[in-house]
């Protein structure tokens, strides 16, 4: 049997072939962002937050994770939609109180930006490249550079992958051509 990313890789060439610079099909990491109830979990060697960036930067062996997708990369910008701790107003309101600060109700993580050596796995499926972004506002994920798409046997390479969280559809565009390697009788993952 025919795994269910060479399947979709071959129908999408030839139901809705594209210029030879692009391909597009689809991949398994349409999950990875879309539950915002499912917690993220970030682990790195080291922590910075920039609170009147509304960013949080983790740098060192950055690993990311959530359901079953995980990113692997050096340098991870986490960028909130609102301030990731409590303004010094209410710090200092909260202190003379006698309560702890707490953290606004209504902050969520906005995107998250990798850079040096992107590895991304999810249900069965790993993607690399030089840099990547998740943009949940969007609902898109981005890896560029050297981009690698892999299932089992199956390769696709390119210059930039981008997909649609919402249907799980990938496009896969190249400044050459786009290169696609199918086994259909090779190693499938378990």
């Amino acid at each position: 049997m025919v795994p269910l990313f060479a399947r979709a890789l071959i129908i999408a060439l030839l139901v809705a072939p594209l210029p030879a610079a692009a391909q597009q099909l689809q991949t398994g990491f349409a999950d990875f962002g879309q539950d915002q109830s499912t917690p993220i979990e970030i682990e790195a060697d080291a922590l910075e937050v920039q609170d009147k960036k509304n960013t949080a930067v983790f740098t060192g062996n950055v690993t990311v994770r959530q359901g079953n997708a995980a990113l692997q990369t050096s340098r991870l910008t986490v960028v909130y939609s609102q301030s990731a701790l409590p303004s010094p107003d209410k710090a200092t309101a909260a202190t003379t109180s006698g309560k702890a600060p707490s953290t606004p109700g209504d902050q969520r993580i906005s995107r998250l930006e990798a850079t040096g050596e992107v590895l991304l796995e999810s249900d069965g499926q790993t993607a690399t490249g030089n840099d990547g972004v998740i943009d949940f506002d969007t609902n898109t994920l981005a890896l560029n550079g050297n981009v690698t798409l892999t299932q089992g046997d199956n390769v696709v390479t390119g210059d930039k992958l981008t997909v649609d969280l919402n249907t799980g559809i990938a496009r896969v565009q190249s400044t050459g051509r786009v290169r696609v390697l199918l086994s259909p009788g090779g190693n499938r993952p378990n």
